[in-house]
């Protein structure tokens, strides 16, 4: 991506819509008057000198006929005849119409970058624009076309920085001047990226400000401080309400596990819980271990198992997770080993014994291997596959992070063919590798960063769309659950403009799980991951409503799954049982399902019959308006 210099450093101005058509109906009418300016030109000095004798008259002819664009003074001849006047009139008319139009189209060319300034300020609009030259920035300009697939979207040149719907620029100088030149203020979304997560959001704040009918975006890369940063954000969301933050980390993890459920892995396996292997507890790592818990959960009262092999395991990590998540590791099976898969581990008390004795809890279900690109994660990938074949520690699926796709062809979503005696598995990996699918030990990557994105919501459009529905489904079914028990609404729920970071970041991760619950209701969503159509973007639901029990019946088991998701959301959030406290982040609800009060089992039912009503505008295509 190239940033030109000049116009306070804004390059790829978007040309789309009106801006983009008076352009080509500018070209178009010096091409036309032009061609009939010649004709009839043509056509005139036929009849002032008629059909021409020799080589010499066709030269002579053919001349004058050009300089109809040359605005020559041969065409104000007193000695013209009446009837070649009524074609040549018209003809010098048109010529000069043509010429000044293509003086016109050189000047843009010659001045092209003050032109295309002002030709994008003048119909701009409904267009991304991206700020900064980190990683999330870069790399969203460069895969735009592959994401939003309407129109013909390029980057820029040095000649004429311009392109349709997308304009980029580095951090200098004044930023609100910058803005201008890139025409936010009427942007669709402003995506900003610096590359220092301080810088970024200090950055992403003045953007919303300035720009408040757009959505911002700002990529934060430590999961971590992006979630502080929504919780911390209340105070000021009342004037930035479309500001909100997404990591990379956060969108590789929520993408593979949407497109590839542990649970239909682990049904595949026929595993008694959900066991996942990860590789490697960076931010990725960390990530893909949230996701697991707040999208994947299923009924049962068997913990979900993660198992986390690390050199630094055991020492900082385990403290500082475990310390984060004081309630979560009471829920969930976390075990941290230490150790390098390189090394092949085989003492009594190493890598590969403590691996077997997870096994024999329950085979892993999914490896995720999340290490640097430093550390070369393909190689370890193959590494910890032989390992399993010649000590038999699983037989699951291997995923690879990897942000340019590592080479490795792309898989159909699902489960594919994953599973299987052992006597079938050669067929079966010949098979799942014909048709694009997954098999036992496959090697798949994930975390390119147009899945990223996707993961991260940046193919939703408008941004946060499910979620918002999500909110205002629940809102209206609560409100009429209320009138019918109660005769009044007693609380009216908040609009989503108004709604604090901390609950949006609820309905993201309520609105992820409606696959799981489409799965748990006994839809065939393995089948659906795996259509024809190819990719499923996270926002895509399933057209599952029939599967759902109706209002009037409500499902005890979908209820109980929504409190247990809810508790294990809440408990990843830091928040613990005890008298209501948003201060000291502690609910009287956080109990199991047995012990609520109808009013809060009220709410669980609610949750499940939005995600049916959900379900009902669903039908299985994209939604998109871009």
């Amino acid at each position: 991506m190239r940033m030109a210099g000049a116009h306070a450093e804004v390059s790829g101005r978007p040309v789309g819509g009106r801006g983009k058509v008076f352009l080509r109906l500018l070209l178009a009418a010096a091409t036309l008057s032009g061609a009939a300016a010649l004709g009839l030109a043509a056509m005139g000095w036929l009849v002032q000198f008629g059909a021409p004798a020799d080589a010499r008259q066709i030269a002579d002819i053919a001349v004058r006929t050009v300089k109809v664009l040359l605005l020559s003074d041969m065409y104000y001849d007193s000695t013209l005849t009446p009837k070649a006047l009524n074609w040549l009139e018209p003809a010098r008319a048109l010529g000069v119409f043509a010429s000044i139009v293509i003086a016109i189209r050189l000047l843009a060319l010659a001045i092209g970058s003050g032109v295309a300034d002002l030709i994008f300020r003048a119909f701009a609009g409904g267009h991304h624009v991206i700020i900064g030259m980190g990683p999330a920035a870069m790399e969203y300009a460069a895969n735009h076309n592959r994401m939003f697939k309407k129109g013909a979207i390029h980057l820029a040149d040095e000649r004429l920085p311009t392109a349709k719907r997308l304009a980029t620029f580095e951090r200098r100088g004044d930023l609100k001047a910058q803005l201008r030149h890139a025409s936010a203020k009427r942007a669709k979304r402003v995506v900003v990226d610096e590359g220092d997560d301080a810088d970024t959001w200090q950055t992403a704040q003045v953007v919303a400000q300035e720009c408040p009918k757009a959505d911002v975006l700002a990529h934060i890369r430590d999961p971590w401080i992006r979630d502080r940063l929504s919780r911390d954000r209340a105070s000021t969301q009342r004037s930035t309400p479309k500001l909100a933050p997404f990591s990379y980390s956060g969108g590789a993890a929520r993408q593979v596990m949407m497109a590839h459920p542990p649970f239909l892995l682990a049904q595949a396996l026929a595993a008694p819980v959900q066991h996942i292997l990860i590789v490697g507890f960076g931010q990725v790592g960390q990530e893909i271990a949230r996701e697991f818990i707040v999208t994947c959960v299923t009924p049962g009262d068997s913990k979900l198992m993660v198992t986390v092999v690390d050199p630094e395991a055991e020492g900082s990590l385990a403290l500082d997770f475990n310390g984060r998540h004081e309630e979560l590791v009471k829920h969930v099976d976390f075990s941290f080993i230490s150790g390098d898969f390189r090394l092949a581990d085989t003492r009594p008390d190493g890598l590969i014994q403590r691996l077997q004795k997870r096994v024999e809890k329950a085979p892993v279900c999914a490896v995720y291997v999340a290490i640097d690109q430093d550390h070369k994660p393909l190689g370890l990938t193959f590494a910890i596959r032989a390992m399993a074949l010649r000590h038999n520690l699983l037989i699951a699926p291997l995923f690879v992070c990897a942000q340019h796709g590592a080479g490795l062809p792309v898989v159909r979503h699902g489960a594919g063919l994953v599973g299987g005696p052992a006597e079938v598995q050669e067929e079966r990996e010949k098979q799942a590798t014909a048709e694009g699918k997954l098999c036992n030990l496959r090697v798949v990557s994930f975390g390119s960063w147009p899945a990223a994105l996707d993961g991260a919501g940046m193919l939703e459009q408008p941004f946060d769309y499910q979620a918002r529905r999500y909110h205002e489904e629940y809102s209206r079914h609560y409100a009429d659950n209320e009138r019918k028990t109660t005769g009044a609404v007693t609380v009216t729920a908040k609009p989503w403009a108004e709604l604090p970071d901390q609950l949006r970041v609820s309905n993201r991760r309520a609105a992820a799980h409606m696959r799981t619950k489409a799965f748990v209701a006994g839809y065939d969503l393995g089948r659906w991951l795996a259509a024809e159509t190819g990719y499923r973007e996270t926002h895509e639901l399933p057209p599952a409503a029939a599967s759902f029990s109706t209002e009037a019946e409500p499902d005890p088991v979908m209820s109980r799954l929504e409190h247990q998701r809810w508790m294990l959301d809440r408990f990843l959030d830091g928040w613990r049982p005890g008298g209501r406290s948003d201060y000291f982040r502690m609910r009287r609800t956080l109990v199991p399902f047995d012990q609520l009060d109808p009013t809060e089992v009220a709410k669980d039912n609610t949750v499940v019959e939005t995600t049916r009503a959900l379900m009902k505008e669903a039908t299985g295509g994209k939604r998109r308006n871009v």
